[in-house]
């Protein structure tokens, strides 16, 4: 996570291994997928990786899609299938 002054705050090392996927901010929480099979809900923060809750929706494979989110639903896809979860009411 990089800080408003552009230096790296924290990385998450090899696991999760954050090196492709989309990433969308709401509501102050971080949506995020590792590029494989995982979608990631994390309280962002300076002082290191807080997840608050993962799943694993993907099929494994090479899937750097961007998230859409709107209405309180997201987009997240992967090379076969397209999914819509409600993540807010």
């Amino acid at each position: 996570m990089y800080g408003q002054d552009g230096k790296i705050r924290w990385k998450t090392g090899e696991e999760p291994a954050f090196v492709r996927g989309g990433s969308v901010l709401a509501d102050g929480l971080l949506l995020t997928t590792d590029g494989n099979t995982m979608l990631y809900l994390v309280e962002p923060d300076p002082s290191g990786f807080k997840p608050l809750a993962s799943a694993a929706l993907l099929e494994p494979g090479q899937n750097w899609a961007p998230l859409a989110l709107a209405d309180g639903k997201l987009l997240i896809r992967d090379q076969k299938q397209m999914k819509c979860l409600v993540v807010a009411q």
